[in-house]
């Protein structure tokens, strides 16, 4: 073999393991920025665009005080797992494959995807998809513990003339069954809130407020609750809070009489709710209609104090209306009253609306209102025995 042969040989083989070595080096460069990203993630907030959709609030970040190291460590892995770089943007590209290929929920146990972009709330809120399937009926011995309870507060109520009523706002799933999967099997007997009423009605002599006729009566001529979220719209919460106001008139006379022509509606397009905020889909499912509903001047009132709950949620309310004539209103309930606040207060000469778990006895004789109702979502009425 001559030299020049035998270096055109070596310059070939220089060649081929070029092509290798920068393969390598490339290999290397990839894995190693895949292993910063998170670092440069959270250094830089390169993902800032992709919003948490988890309603807590995350771990923060623990301070380091010898001799705890143990301790530190657990926090610290903690905090890593809820706050590392890009885990909110991985979250919404796996929501989108599992949502739009596999068309499935991405979460089923906090959201249930149903048909014509229907979305209703999963297990992790009180049970509430085994209750609607007839999974979890409320037992005979929580319904008496109800009755009881219930009955124990009308008996201290009676004492400063204050009248009790008790109002359930209805799960999605009892007003619109027909949207729920066609792998959902809603149950065939009475539902909790059937049987609470049947409850309410044999043991006690509690006036029990039952909105759903209204409400799907309503439904007929507009969408009354919110397909993307876990509560009723603006026109759900009117309906809800008439049938409210159109029973308790039936003992209080002076409240006015209730009328839909009382009130302005006019409809508006409607955002994401908070269960497709929990799924990440919220920027491309949004409700079909909203409402923005203003009544008459007469049923107005004025908020004249917000007060922080408490449970650090929503906040207490009061409000003032200038008819001295009409009775009084307190009102405990969850998120299902923050829409009807626009509605319910215009009918009484003052309105206080509490959003808690617990009713507090000694505020309701500070305030000695002629009416107590105690609204509580259809999902948690097993929390009345405990109120």
């Amino acid at each position: 073999m001559s030299a020049s042969e035998s270096v055109g040989i070596s310059s070939g083989a220089a060649l081929q393991k070029r092509p290798k070595s920068y393969r390598l080096v490339l290999t290397g460069v990839s894995f190693s920025l895949l292993l910063l990203m998170p670092a440069l993630d959270q250094v830089f907030s390169l993902s800032a665009a992709f919003e948490s959709t988890e309603k807590r609030i995350l771990a923060p970040m623990p301070t380091f005080r010898f001799p705890h190291v143990k301790t530190f460590v657990a926090e610290f892995n903690q905090y890593y797992k809820e706050n590392f770089g890009w885990r909110n943007a991985l979250f919404y590209q796996y929501s989108q494959w599992k949502y739009y290929v596999l068309h499935v929920s991405p979460l089923p146990e906090k959201v249930v995807v149903g048909k014509k972009d229907w979305f209703y709330p999963g297990n992790f809120l009180n049970n509430v998809a085994n209750q609607h399937r007839g999974f979890s009926p409320l037992s005979p011995a929580k319904l008496q513990a109800i009755a009881s309870h219930l009955t124990t507060i009308q008996r201290q109520l009676a004492i400063q003339n204050t009248r009790l009523y008790v109002f359930a706002a209805p799960d999605s799933y009892s007003i619109y069954p027909e949207n729920v999967p066609d792998n959902f099997q809603i149950g065939s007997g009475p539902s909790n809130l059937d049987r609470l009423q049947q409850a309410l009605r044999q043991r006690t002599s509690i006036t029990f407020i039952d909105p759903r006729p209204a409400l799907v009566r309503a439904k007929d001529h507009h969408v009354i609750y919110r397909q993307t979220d876990t509560h009723w719209n603006n026109y759900g919460a009117l309906i809800a809070s008439l049938s409210v106001i159109d029973r308790l008139r039936q003992d209080f006379p002076t409240i006015p009489d209730v009328h839909l022509s009382n009130y302005h509606i006019q409809s508006e397009h409607g955002v994401g709710g908070d269960l497709t905020t929990m799924i990440a889909l919220n920027r491309e499912k949004a409700d079909s209609v909203e409402y923005r509903i203003e009544a008459i001047p007469s049923l107005r009132a004025n908020e004249t104090e917000r007060i922080e709950n408490s449970s650090g949620k929503l906040p207490d309310q009061r409000f003032t209306s200038p008819s001295s004539n009409r009775p009084s209103l307190f009102l405990l309930g969850d998120s299902y009253t923050y829409s009807m606040n626009q509605f319910i207060p215009g009918y009484f000469s003052k309105t206080l609306i509490i959003r808690h778990n617990k009713l507090d006895m000694r505020q309701v004789q500070q305030e000695k209102p002629a009416i107590l109702v105690i609204e509580i979502a259809e999902r948690n009425i097993a929390l009345l025995a405990d109120l």
